[in-house]
């Protein structure tokens, strides 16, 4: 009886590992970064590590994911990301020409 009490936490176990998922963020240069997240995880939190990886402004880098620009305060099932999907990120170029 104890073999069918482990059974049963098993796949509790397999389901919280399969609510984890991979997104890359690119950079301009081709450079990726690739950070294993929940479903539920808040962009921001994300934003942060990749500018803090990269030694950036939060407020000088733009995040783009199927041509939209992300919201920090919306979450990976907000916008249906899969598995492997890729956020790119753009520095926000401030200037003109004479």
């Amino acid at each position: 009886m104890e073999d069918s009490g482990e059974n049963q936490v098993k796949p509790k176990v397999e389901g919280e590992h399969a609510e984890a998922m991979s997104i890359k963020v690119k950079d301009q240069s081709g450079g990726e970064v690739v950070f294993r997240v929940k479903a539920h995880t808040k962009f921001e939190k994300i934003i942060n590590a990749f500018c803090q990886k990269k030694s950036v402004d939060p407020a000088q880098v733009r995040f783009v994911y199927d041509g939209n620009r992300l919201n920090p305060a919306s979450t990976p099932s907000d916008v249906d990301m899969e598995e492997g999907d890729t956020i790119d990120a753009f520095l926000e170029q401030i200037g003109g020409c004479c």
